[in-house]
This record gives C-alpha cells, sequence and structure tokens, in this order.
C-alpha cells in the first residue's frame, strides 16, 4: 500500500513539472495534484483505520464473557464446570426410588452448612413422591434428570421434549417448583442437536468435572473419595448419587477436605456466575 502511494505522489510530481506549461501553471497543478495525493492518502488511513477498529471488536468479542450472575440468557453451552474460581458445586443424582441413605446425606448437608444441588427424575418422583418431598423440605433445588433416563441420542427431538417435559411435570407437581433452569442429559449425553432443544425447553444442561462412582459395585468408599478429591479443582462440578451407603460414608470427610483446601461448596448458579 505504502509502495502504491509513493508511486503515485512521484507520478502526479512529475507530471506537473514536465507537462510543458508555463511555470506558474505547473506550480498550480503541482499543488491541485498534491492535495488530490493528500486527500487519496486520508482516504486509504480511513479505511486502514475502520478494518483495524473492525479486528479489534471482533477480538473483543471473541475473548469477552457475559458477567453478572447466572441466567438462562447467557447459558451457551454445555456445562461441566464452572469458572476459575475456587468454588466446587456438589450434585446428587436421584436415580432410583429406593430412600437408601438420603435422609443421611440430607441431615449431613444441612449440618455442615453446606449447599448442593439435585437432579431427580420424573418416574422417581411419581413412585415415590415422599424422596422428592424430603429434599425439597431441606431446602436444596431439585432440577431435571429427564423422566426415565433413555439415551437421548437415541431420541427423536420430540422424544426429548417429551422427556424434559414429563419429568417438569412430576417434580414440579410434589414440589408447587420448576426444575428449571438446569438439565442434567442423562448418561451425560449430548450433542448440538440436543443442546438447542434442551435450550428451547428453557433448561441450561449440566454435566459433570468429577463422577465419584459411588454406584460402582467395584469402588469402596476410599477409592471413591480419592477420586473425588484428586480430580476436583477451581469450578468443578462434583456428582454422586443421593441413596447410596458410599456417598453418605465419604460426604463428611469431602467437605472437611475441600474447606480445609480453601473451597467454597456453592450452588450451580453461584458457580457459573462471572
Amino acid at each position: 500500500m505504502v509502495i502504491i502511494v509513493i508511486a503515485l505522489v512521484l507520478f502526479i510530481i512529475g507530471r506537473g513539472l514536465f507537462s510543458g506549461k508555463k511555470s506558474n501553471e505547473n506550480t498550480d497543478n503541482l499543488n491541485s495534484n498534491l492535495v488530490s495525493v493528500a486527500n487519496i492518502i486520508a482516504q486509504i488511513n480511513e479505511n486502514v483505520n475502520t478494518n483495524s477498529n473492525a479486528n479489534d471488536n471482533a477480538n473483543l468479542n471473541a475473548n469477552t464473557t457475559v458477567g453478572g450472575p447466572f441466567s438462562i440468557d447467557t447459558c451457551s453451552k454445555i456445562y461441566s464446570r464452572g469458572v476459575d474460581k475456587q468454588q466446587i458445586a456438589l450434585t446428587f443424582n436421584v436415580g432410583t426410588t429406593k430412600e437408601g441413605d438420603i435422609q443421611k446425606v440430607l441431615d449431613i448437608l444441612k449440618n455442615q452448612s453446606t449447599t448442593a444441588s439435585f437432579f431427580a427424575r420424573g418416574d422417581v418422583a411419581e413412585q415415590n413422591p415422599d424422596l422428592i418431598n424430603k429434599i425439597d423440605q431441606a431446602g436444596f433445588p431439585i432440577y431435571n434428570l429427564s423422566y426415565n433416563y433413555p439415551h437421548f441420542n437415541d431420541l427423536p427431538e420430540s422424544g426429548v421434549r417429551e422427556q424434559i417435559q414429563k419429568a417438569e411435570d412430576a417434580v414440579s407437581q410434589r414440589t408447587n417448583k420448576t426444575t428449571k433452569p438446569f438439565f442434567r442429559p442423562p448418561f451425560g449425553e449430548i450433542d448440538e442437536d440436543i443442546f438447542k432443544v434442551v435450550k428451547d425447553e428453557g433448561y441450561c444442561p449440566i454435566t459433570w468435572t468429577v463422577d465419584a462412582l459411588d454406584w460402582s459395585t467395584e469402588m469402596t468408599a476410599d477409592e471413591s473419595k480419592e477420586r473425588v478429591l484428586s480430580k476436583a479443582a477451581n469450578g468443578a462440578i462434583v456428582l454422586m448419587q443421593a441413596s447410596n451407603s458410599i456417598t453418605a460414608e465419604i460426604l463428611p470427610s469431602l467437605i472437611t477436605d475441600f474447606k480445609a483446601k480453601g473451597y467454597s461448596l456453592v450452588d450451580l448458579k453461584t458457580l457459573l456466575s462471572e
């Protein structure tokens, strides 16, 4: 661009000096031509600055995250962890009608003043409404875990919507509260198409950073606890099963160890807020 401008200036000056006209005319022509050159250079600079500003704005948009508290409007992806702060969210799936040790889990959370989030299946809410009521009355939010936990990748769009809506109806009828804004896809299976449907239903999809595997018969309580502590870091979402005996066994020391390391145990909305 600079070379082109220089060549243009030299050409105009040469034409003005050697055009064969009188000196005064040559001077006038030269001045006029220089003004034209100046206008051209100014226009080029303006275009360069405009393009530069456009690129700056593009970079700004690419690197800017939405600040403030979480809302469904700011949900733009599938969240397996929160922002990079010294916070962790404990989440529990309610995937069985068996109460097991869920009362112990609730008591531990309350006695240690610890926030947690629960995800419940719709069929569990229908078959054991007392279980859902216990969680609700303990003051913990209950979010959507689908109706009966199918593989969403095998469902048409209508089937995905039905699963979400039936779970919402079943849980909200017991608690008089919505399961929005969070939805946990069964088995963590979710792609871009499912994400769009979930978002259209008014939910933000949540998976997990670390699964305690407290449901596995091959895991001991110590192994489950060590798995969580070794994998959890800033912004981690920990997945556990609400009714399992291993969960109740390791939960007190997990809470103590996390707090000793300086982590705040927070709800999902706080974890996902900038």
